[in-house]
């Protein structure tokens, strides 16, 4: 099996170059809002009322909304995402992670087949892996952590955000499909309306995690965590109280070449923004707005890579 391009959001089996090239109907581009370097690329999982997967994508400096790109999701998903990919011209198969709403976690893949008349044959591909109970979240996002010593896999997380403003971390096997403890890194969280990741930096010299955040005030802010003391972290203002960001349900930011990208949805409308700058304390030059995408459908779920 050829393996073709890159994997969706940058999760540590993204070193394998995998892809979100799936067999899926045309999607309708349309232009970023603010202009943005063609290199940029983020996106967003999304799952319809029939449970049928599609990505919300930024590259090429457009937009676009790919739908039934694989076999439909086989429970009732509060969270999806990619975590592999590879296929050639008749083949092409897909892992994904998910919460159920019975509050448990899911592992399963996704297999697309081309028949003789050219349409694809989807379905899911083998057994549903199902663990654990209690994952119910107002929001939920995945961020790779590179390892401090140079040529040391580094480890995916999941982060978790309660009704109640808890911030919970989990290391996560996506390949061996297991899911470790989870760390309090804070609670107080209330006003927090979604959460998504956004590239990791180092500070000090230790890897540390960077997860973006949509506040009830209307504020942007970023989270510190570092990867070895996750309760010792820090915070900062990317865009102040008033700022509009309140109505964020899904939010989610990539590095490009130069500068930074956030992709999100505000009241249905996808969004997007770019910094060239990179994001950072109190940012004045971030531009961005609604795009002219049509509004998503209410029924739709949207989550953050």
């Amino acid at each position: 099996m050829k393996l073709t391009g890159k994997l969706l959001g940058g999760l540590a089996v993204a070193a394998l170059a995998l892809t979100t090239a799936t067999p899926a109907q045309a999607a309708t581009q349309y232009p970023t809002p603010t202009p943005t370097p063609a290199d940029c690329y983020t996106g967003m999982q999304t799952v319809n009322a029939d449970r049928s997967v599609g990505v919300v994508s930024l590259s090429n400096s457009k937009l676009s909304w790919e739908q039934n790109a694989s076999a439909p999701v086989p429970f009732d998903a509060t969270y999806l995402r990619q975590t592999g990919a590879s296929g050639d011209a008749t083949t092409f198969q897909e892992s994904y992670f998910g919460t159920a709403a019975d509050g448990t976690t899911k592992f399963y893949r996704s297999r697309s087949e081309k028949q003789a008349d050219g349409t694809w044959k989807r379905f899911v591909d083998g057994a549903v892996t199902t663990l654990g109970n209690g994952w119910f979240q107002k929001s939920l996002t995945t961020a790779y952590l590179p390892a401090a010593v140079a040529n040391t896999p580094g480890q995916d997380y999941l982060y978790r955000l309660t009704a109640a403003g808890d911030l919970y971390r989990y290391p996560v096997d996506f390949f061996g499909m297991t899911i470790g403890g989870a760390v309090k890194v804070f609670s107080g969280g209330g006003s927090i309306t979604a959460i998504g990741a956004a590239p990791s930096i180092t500070v000090n010299g230790k890897p540390t995690a960077v997860l973006m955040a949509t506040l009830s005030t209307g504020e942007l802010r970023q989270y510190l965590i570092p990867g070895a003391t996750p309760t010792q972290w820090s915070s900062r203002t990317i865009r102040p109280a008033g700022s509009g960001w309140q109505g964020f349900t899904t939010i989610s930011a990539r590095s490009c070449d130069v500068g930074q990208v956030m992709i999100g949805v505000t009241g249905g409308h996808v969004a997007s923004y770019y910094d060239p700058t990179g994001l950072n304390a109190n940012d004045a030059d971030i531009s961005g707005r609604a795009s002219s995408m049509p509004v998503l459908p209410s029924t739709t779920r949207v989550f953050a890579w």
